[in-house]
């Protein structure tokens, strides 16, 4: 999807795995499809999944991820992927695989834009998810967020994106979002840990209910309010709103959340146009559900 991606196709990861993990090497390995786009999955047997970052962004989130998910996951309503072990570069010519690698638990389900959970049952989960994830312990030696939080310059260059839409949307109304979300106040209250994309594809379901938080590679301590894009994400409109009354949120921290979703969405819809049509499908309704509240005059 990015000129500098790293395919990982199959004869690769057996090369890897059996290189450096030779007791799983004579179990079935499958590659998973879906609208992932920093990593490649593979499923390793009946109860492993292997994860090969595509570039330096997914390879540098691997030793956090080792470090504190276990830290945070028995604290936690939902699953959580656990780090069991990590493989490294290898491989053979030129062509040696560059990045750190990891295998964890297998955990069942769907995401949540495939197979959407019962709205009840997902407002529950999600505002609990939320409230004891908000609620752990800071430690001084947790990673920060820090400007991976900024709006502002998450929506610095998004002229180009809008300039990029082909009919999704109207070019004027994206501006005039994008202006009012530069005019929200940047947070300055106590960080919390935050998953940092929280969006319907990094939740899996199960029997209608949502029962894991996948790829937390953004994760740290950081703005609340970057979590509640999942409103946008999960839900529609009665939905959010329940899922408002259900959590409370601070308003400032609830607009920042729409603000977030709209810069995610206008970000990818040109982005991934062509190159992910699964993850281009989900922006669109993400952003569709966010100019439905701002036509509608939905409080922030």
């Amino acid at each position: 999807m990015q000129e500098d991606d790293w395919p990982v196709l199959p004869r690769q990861a057996r090369e890897l795995i059996g290189g450096q993990m030779p007791d799983l090497a004579g179990l079935p390995l499958r590659r998973m499809t879906g609208a992932g786009t920093d990593t490649v999955l593979y499923r390793l047997g009946p109860r492993l999944l292997v994860r090969f970052p595509r570039r330096p962004v997914a390879d540098v989130e691997v030793d956090p991820l080792a470090r504190w998910l276990p830290v945070l996951a028995p604290h936690l309503p939902l699953s959580v992927p656990l780090v069991l072990r990590r493989g490294g570069p290898g491989g053979t010519g030129g062509a040696g695989y560059p990045y750190r690698w990891t295998v964890g638990p297998w955990l069942a389900g769907r995401d949540a834009w495939v197979a959407p959970p019962r709205a009840d049952a997902a407002i529950a989960a999600m505002a609990g998810f939320l409230a004891a994830l908000a609620g752990l312990a800071c430690p001084q030696d947790a990673p920060l967020r820090g400007e991976k939080d900024r709006l502002d310059l998450r929506l610095a260059g998004i002229e180009a994106s809008i300039d990029g839409f082909e009919g999704e949307a109207d070019k004027v109304l994206l501006r005039d979002l994008v202006a009012e979300a530069r005019e929200l106040p940047a947070f300055r209250g106590r960080p919390v840990w935050v998953h940092g994309d929280l969006h319907a594809l990094n939740l899996l379901t199960r029997r209608g209910r949502v029962s894991a938080v996948i790829d937390w590679g953004g994760m740290g301590l950081g703005d609340p309010g970057t979590d509640l894009m999942v409103a946008w994400t999960l839900f529609d409109g009665p939905g959010r709103r329940a899922f408002r009354a259900a959590l409370r949120p601070d308003p400032a921290d609830w607009a920042r959340g729409r603000a977030r979703a709209l810069a995610m969405a206008v970000l990818a819809i040109p982005y991934y146009r062509h190159s992910n049509p699964v993850f281009h499908a989900a922006m669109r309704c993400i952003l569709a559900r966010v100019l439905e509240d701002w036509r509608a005059g939905a409080p922030t």
